[in-house]
Parts: C-alpha cells; structure tokens; sequence
C-alpha cells in the first residue's frame, strides 16, 4: 500500500488561502486518456466492474480532467433508489452531467453516489442505537441468520448446503446449535471458506474450542431445516469463554487484554439482496464505567496513619461483580502502619487470589487504592453487571470495620454500580445540549475506529469488528445499517450504490476534446 495525499490550496487577490487536505493509501493507479466528438451520444471513459479491474472499483479518489481547449460535457451515471417503509429500493438509472471548461478538473473522494427520491437520507433506513450483544437475543451470543440447513450436516463433511448463501461471505463465523450443555442443541463454530454456488459453501469445523457436530447427534442443530447462527463472540478466545449458562446466554466483552475481535457486527446489515452492510462513518461506541465502593473518608493519604494496631490480623469481606463474598484476611506490619502500606497488604491478597486455581476471586479483577482523599475498591471490568459489595467478616480475625480511620461497616458509602456515559453533556453557563465526544470511540468513514476508549477497524460490508479497548469491557453500538449508502461498493446489475460509469464528450461541434480520468483503487 502506498499513502495517497491529496491537497487544494485557493489563494484570492486579498492574500486569503484556503487550504484542504485528504490522506488514504492506494494499491493500484489507473489512468484513461481518450478523445471525445462532439456526438450527442457519450463515450465511456470508465466502468464499474464486478470481476475485472476498474478504474472506479472501489476508487478512494476520482480525477476527471479537461485536457483540451474546449468545453467538454461529463456523464455520471448512477442508480436512483427509494424509501419504502424504511427499505431503501431501486427504482431507475440516473444520469447527471457536468459542464468543464478548458483545463478545468474535478475531484471526487469516493465513488459513492446515488440519487434519492425523497428530500431525506440514503444512509438512514435502519438505526440501531446504544444496543450491546446483550440487548440483541436475548442475552444470547449469536442471532438467526435467517437461513437454514438444506442439508443433514454429518461429522465428516466440509460442505454445508444451505437455502442462500446470500447472507454469508467469506471470511465469515457461523454457528449451528444453541446451547453447551445439552448434546442435541450443542454449539458448533465454523468458518466460510468459500462460496461455490446459491446454496453451497465450504467452511472449516469445530472452531474455538466446539463440538465437531454430526446430524446424528446433534438432533436440533445440524439436522436438515436447522437455523445457521450468526454467532458474536469474542475470537480472540474460546466460543463459550464469556458465557453465562448453558444456553450461551453471557456477555459481548473485551478480554483481559482489551482486545475484541467478532467476524459480525451483533448479526445487523446481513440481507440476501441489496441494501446490505453498515453505513460508512456511521458507527460509534461506548464502554460500560467501573463499579466502586468508597468509604466516605477525606483528606486520606498514602502516608495517613492507618490506626490500625501493628502485627494483628484483619478480616472483612468484599464480593465482585455478583460473585460470592470473598474472605481478606491481612496482618499489619510490624513497623509501618500507614494506609498506603496497609493498603498494599490488601491489593497483594487480591492479586492472589485473582490467580488462584478456586475461589471467589477467581478471574476477578480487584484494586483498592486512594481516590480524591478517600480509599476506593474498583472492579476491574466494565460491565452490566460489574459491581462491589464491602461487608463484615465471618471468621475469627478482628474485624477491620469501626478500628482506626476504617468506618463502621454500617457508614460505609453506598456502592456505585457500573452504567454507560451520557450521550449528551449541559454545558453550566446556557444549558445548551452537546455529544459527549469524549466517551464515543467513532468510525472516519473509511474503516478506521479512533477516539474514545477504544482503537481498530470496521468492515463495513461484513461487520467485523477489530477493536483494542479497556479489558473485561461490554459495550454498546450505534450505527446506521440496510441503507442504499450502506457496506461495500456492489457491482450488481440495478444494486450498484456507486458511479457506474463516467463517460464524456466535446461540447464543440468543430473540435474534439481530450478527457483524462485518474483512479486510485
């Protein structure tokens, strides 16, 4: 890939300039040079093709150039559509022309364009806001791709026959069966390898630690007429890793290293036909807050006294994201009482425990640690469910509530749960409502996720999303999807959402004109 850098500088006879820059990378260069009369019938200068390589084939810039000393007229041709009951529709070719004078030229960023039939968006059919994987089925970590099984599905194959193929692409995860815990429904991730026909495809079996299925066994899910899942979890694990229950009920999340990774895009912009995909730079984000539990203390230092007695040990209880209690037991030092060696003392016992083989801390993540004066205890993740509960002891060590600067248990603050960021901020001088810009991580319209708490990319044809975020983090969506400005550039006849062709012709009728057209693919 090459970086492709597009500048215009306007400069005015008053010393004004205005200056716009574009950056992309490029793969391919194509160029045309033709001659065009002054016939009335247009000469095609450019083409979207389907299978063979093209100067307007997913352009990321578009260069039409008047070389000759004559006007010359230009002809884009592209599709018009029309909303019908929020279902965006073919319904006739367009035609648009542009008159270019001697040594004039035009830009164009994308090939995108189309004509709408009504005064309103062709990007904004359907609309999913703030909804998490959780919000999609039910809790469950997959949804009906609308096709099913043409075929019994036996242990052996690497061929699945389906009623269309038209929802899948290469590349894709699909799932059959619903459930971990019973051998009838039991899950099975695959992968698309290939798409041989309207009903065929070849895939790879039994991936991210799955059952190899077999219509034998698996009675509901790989039995002819069995729905095909399209299943969201997270890839860069096992397929169950964050479930709940046996019926895959569980949580869409990053793992410990932030990373989430899913070959969908919670199942939207999935139809057979045209439109299909997600809008370009429609996508933004949001994660889920950290749940904490202050003790209603001020002014605390790491060098504060604690008022604990030196050598002794203490007990309380703390559970974690609707876990069980945990047990923290923690002798003092013999010489140095202050919070922040007692604090240590306690963030050394849940690191333990976090690694530990058993236990109520098990893969919880737990830090205590002073925050504006006052001592907090945070879950490491952020979830729906992420919580902090302090309470009493149950074992014979002192109780640390009520000794020293430690509170009764009873005066303890309430805990904060975990919830999403505002959309919307107030600003304190006028009230005026404006985003939140600073929690949304957001797409530029070109497939690059930035901004926010998180990184990555999107496919907009796909949904795949490739994203490094906070670790152990649920988080929401919203985006526009189904849209005839949605996905990919489609090369299909009266499905085209692009310029599919550019053609041209002299406007003078004594001298032809020269037209160059630059793509950068």
């Amino acid at each position: 890939m090459a970086n492709l850098n597009t500048k215009l500088q306007i400069t005015t006879g008053k010393g004004q300039v205005y200056g716009m820059d574009m950056n992309d990378t490029y793969s391919e260069v194509y160029q045309e040079i033709a001659k065009v009369n002054n016939a009335d019938l247009f000469v095609t200068l450019a083409q979207l093709s389907k299978t063979n390589a093209s100067l307007l084939k997913g352009a990321k810039l578009i260069v039409i150039k008047n070389n000759s000393p004559v006007g010359v007229e230009i002809q884009l041709h592209a599709n018009k559509f029309t909303d019908n009951s929020d279902v965006d529709e073919y319904s006739a070719d367009v035609r648009i022309t542009q008159l270019l004078g001697a040594n004039e030229y035009m830009v164009l960023p994308n090939q995108y364009m189309i004509e709408y039939s009504a005064d309103a968006s062709a990007a904004n059919a359907k609309t999913i806001d703030n909804k998490g994987g959780f919000d999609v089925n039910s809790g469950k970590m997959y949804i009906d791709s609308v096709a099913n099984l043409g075929a019994k599905v036996e242990d052996s194959e690497t061929q699945v026959t389906v009623d269309d193929t038209d929802y899948f692409r290469v590349g894709d995860l699909i799932q059959l069966g619903t459930t971990t815990g019973t051998t009838a429904t039991k899950i099975e991730i695959l992968r698309v390898v290939s798409i041989d026909s309207a009903t065929v495809m070849q895939v790879e079996r039994a991936l991210y630690g799955s059952l190899l299925g077999d219509g034998d066994a698996q009675t509901t899910g790989h039995v002819s007429g069995a729905a095909v899942h399209l299943p969201f979890i997270n890839t860069q694990g096992k397929y169950d890793e964050n479930y709940d229950d046996a019926n895959a009920l569980g949580k869409v999340q990053t793992n410990s290293s932030g990373r989430y990774t899913s070959t969908n895009l919670f199942g939207y912009g999935r139809s057979a036909t045209y439109p299909t995909g997600i809008v370009k730079g429609s996508f933004a984000m949001k994660f889920y807050s950290q749940a904490y539990q202050e003790l209603g203390l001020s002014g605390v230092t790491s060098a504060s006294n604690s008022g604990l007695t030196a050598s002794t040990a203490y007990q309380f209880q703390v559970a974690v994201d609707g876990g069980s209690a945990y047990d923290v037991d923690v002798t003092t030092d013999a010489s140095d009482l202050s919070v922040g060696k007692v604090l240590s003392l306690i963030q050394a016992q849940f690191d333990t425990a976090y690694y530990a083989s058993s236990g109520n801390l098990k893969n919880k993540r737990l830090t205590v640690g002073i925050v504006s004066g006052d001592i907090r205890f945070t879950s490491g993740s952020k979830t729906r469910v992420s919580a902090v509960a302090l309470s009493d002891s149950s074992g014979g060590d002192t109780d640390i509530w009520g000794v020293g600067i430690f509170p009764a248990v009873a005066s303890v603050e309430a805990a904060v749960a975990s919830r999403l960021p505002d959309d919307t901020l107030l600003s304190n001088d006028t009230f005026i409502s404006s985003s939140n810009i600073g929690v949304f991580s957001y797409d530029d319209g070109k497939g690059n996720i930035s901004g926010g708490e998180a990184s990555g990319t999107i496919n907009y044809e796909t949904g795949a999303l490739d994203i490094t975020g906070p670790p152990n983090a649920e988080f929401v969506a919203s985006f526009n999807y189904d849209s005839a400005h949605s996905g990919g550039i489609n090369a299909s006849s009266n499905q085209e959402n692009g310029i599919i062709t550019i053609s041209g012709r002299s406007v003078n009728s004594k001298i032809d004109a020269e037209i160059e057209i630059l793509g950068f693919v």
